[in-house]
């Protein structure tokens, strides 16, 4: 009796959180969705899908319709064996959703329903991301960032909001102006994708994926201080609809890996910077506003350095 009460606790799902549609349809025991329901860059969907297509494989090959394998099912396979009253929308399993049934065997791209949710949702921004402090730099958790201190969010439907991280608005301090790309236009990865302008001063910056601009943030063309107030939230640039984004995503810094390299960048910032901006940053405090520090020169050249817009 005891074994059994802790498998079902271990079943239960915390305040806050929602199930992976792998566990919504009973394919596993126990899975918590980790990845804002956007399966298309989701490693554990993919290695689920994966297994799946190996086992059905096996099961070919052998002419039988079991295997020894356990997964030989994926979700949406397991979903259509359910009643059709039972089937529920993706967004019903999300929670955007109070009741909505799946009409359409699980194909969300040609579904109408879909169609609207993803209009309605792909320019909603999503909950504050929890942020840790790296040698004075704030990070958002679960964010992907390049080097050039830009940040790649994917949200519903696979899109992708993009921002300037902490260590960049430090760096280029309060900023006159912003200009992001139009929407439609394609931006290339590691390519300039937009300006940022500061007492006549301007510098690029690249863009952390390939895609096309569907969303820019019109708020902050009137007031480019949100970038300085809120970087990961308000201040966000613009939404691309990503053209490679899993390859994209294996090459922006994730996790330990961004926490690290942010480390890094404040040890070559002190080494490139003036002996005043040094002795003003050993006071404990970090530095808001770097300009002020290094004045009008040394800033362009730091600025285009360090958003890797120059070689």
């Amino acid at each position: 009796m005891a074994e059994k009460t802790k498998k079902e606790s271990m079943r239960i799902v915390p305040p806050g959180k929602k199930k992976c549609v792998w566990m919504e349809a009973e394919v596993v025991s126990y899975k918590l969705c980790d990845n804002n329901f956007d399966c298309s860059t989701c490693v554990y969907d993919q290695g689920m899908q994966l297994k799946v297509a190996r086992q059905k494989e096996a099961a070919a090959s052998t002419l039988s319709s079991t295997t020894s394998g356990k997964f030989n099912q994926t979700w949406v396979d397991k979903m259509l064996l359910l009643p059709a009253s039972r089937r529920k929308c993706r967004y019903m399993i999300t929670g955007e959703v109070a009741r909505k049934v799946c009409p359409n065997a699980y194909e969300c791209g040609s579904c109408s329903f879909d169609a609207m949710m993803q209009d309605r949702l792909k320019t909603e921004i999503s909950p504050a991301p929890n942020q840790v402090d790296v040698d004075g730099f704030k990070m958002a958790e679960g964010f992907y960032y390049n080097e050039g201190h830009v940040w790649a969010r994917p949200e519903y439907g696979g899109r992708v909001r993009v921002g300037l991280d902490d260590f960049a608005q430090k760096l280029l301090g309060k900023l006159s102006a912003v200009e992001t790309p139009e929407i439609g236009q394609e931006l290339t990865k590691d390519k300039a994708g937009f300006r940022l302008k500061r007492n006549g001063e301007a510098v690029d910056a690249v863009s952390p994926v390939d895609g096309i601009v569907t969303h820019i943030n019109q708020k902050l063309l009137d007031h480019p201080e949100l970038i300085n107030e809120s970087p990961y939230t308000d201040g966000w640039l613009f939404v691309v609809e990503p053209t490679k984004l899993r390859k994209n995503l294996k090459g922006l810094l994730f996790g330990e890996k961004a926490s690290q390299y942010m480390g890094e960048e404040k040890g070559r910032l002190f080494a490139e910077a003036s002996e005043d901006f040094r002795l003003a940053a050993d006071g404990g405090e970090p530095i808001e506003d770097i300009y002020e520090e290094l004045g009008a020169e040394t800033w362009s050249r730091l600025a285009k350095k360090f958003l890797k817009t120059s070689k």
